[in-house]
């Protein structure tokens, strides 16, 4: 996440949480509108605008609602509308550079509320991955197809209401079943009560959490790390070698006997090289071998 994200005191954010929560419970959205505005303007971090504000405001409208004290139409408005915020808060972010990693995530049959999923999707994304984001109340047959044949490395299956653990179970049972090494990732409050823990990686309470564990689990498993990801490493201690000994590109190519473009790509990430090749870099460097693989 960018540093320069303006996070402010919780004094701050609970006074803002309280306008934003009143204007759409009262349908004043010009001045919801106007507070959109101003988080975007001032740069607020998205985890304090999605897992703060958002978050706070459905959970709080939702209570409304159960209570009897709001139309579903008005409950279904101030989704949207917090909807749109995320679009704005999309709009004015740079992705990261992508880490060779897929995530597949969807709610589960019958599991309509997918806001959280969108969340996550956004954070998965603002980290580097390539996200299939599959929506909303997906038949587990399809679902499991689905998996088989894109093969993501995670997935991430939300499920809020507990009328739905036994469809949530049935779609992890298949695709562990399927005996690939697809890591389970689940979330939403219903999620927490699933019986069966010993047959999934993990349970995230919110997004950046679930970010946070997807992460854990591969650098804990070095065979989840993409090859793009090891020639990323690989080719900035290269670069950064170089620079710090003062040779230029045309230099190490020279000495190397590798071509100046091939030295570009290695650097770049986008070259896969032999043993060979990195020797001869490496000795061309005056460094060991093993010193630009320790990355």
């Amino acid at each position: 996440m960018n540093t320069n994200w303006y996070v402010p005191p919780k004094s701050e954010i609970d006074a803002v949480s309280k306008q934003m929560s009143s204007s759409l419970i009262n349908g004043h959205y010009k001045q919801a509108n106007l507070i959109s505005r101003m988080l975007i303007s001032q740069q607020w971090s998205p985890v304090v605008i999605y897992l703060e504000l958002i978050r706070n405001t459905l959970n709080l409208i939702g209570d409304l609602w159960h209570q009897g004290k709001l139309l579903i139409t008005e409950e279904h408005r101030a989704t949207q509308f917090c909807m749109l915020l995320m679009d704005r808060v999309r709009n004015n972010f740079r992705i990261s550079n992508p880490n060779g990693l897929k995530i597949s995530m969807c709610s589960v049959e019958d599991e309509t509320h997918i806001i959280g999923l969108y969340m996550c999707a956004d954070f998965f994304r603002w980290d580097g991955w390539n996200v299939e984001m599959l929506g909303g109340s997906i038949p587990t047959n399809d679902l499991v197809k689905y998996i088989n044949n894109s093969s993501p490395n995670f997935v991430l299956l939300s499920c809020t209401f507990p009328r739905n653990n036994e469809k949530l179970e049935q779609a992890i049972y298949q695709i562990r079943n399927l005996n690939n090494k697809t890591k389970i990732i689940v979330g939403g409050p219903a999620a927490s009560l699933l019986e069966r823990s010993d047959l999934i990686d993990g349970y995230a309470q919110n997004p950046l959490q679930a970010t946070y564990l997807a992460n854990s689990l591969v650098e804990s498993n070095p065979t989840l790390v993409p090859l793009e990801s090891i020639l990323s490493l690989l080719g900035d201690r290269i670069h950064s070698v170089r620079k710090n000994r003062n040779i230029s590109q045309t230099q190490l190519s020279e000495k190397s006997g590798l071509a100046r473009t091939f030295i570009s790509a290695v650097e770049q990430g986008k070259q896969n090289l032999s043993l060979g090749s990195l020797k001869s870099i490496s000795d061309s460097l005056g460094v060991n071998i093993t010193d630009l693989l320790d990355t």
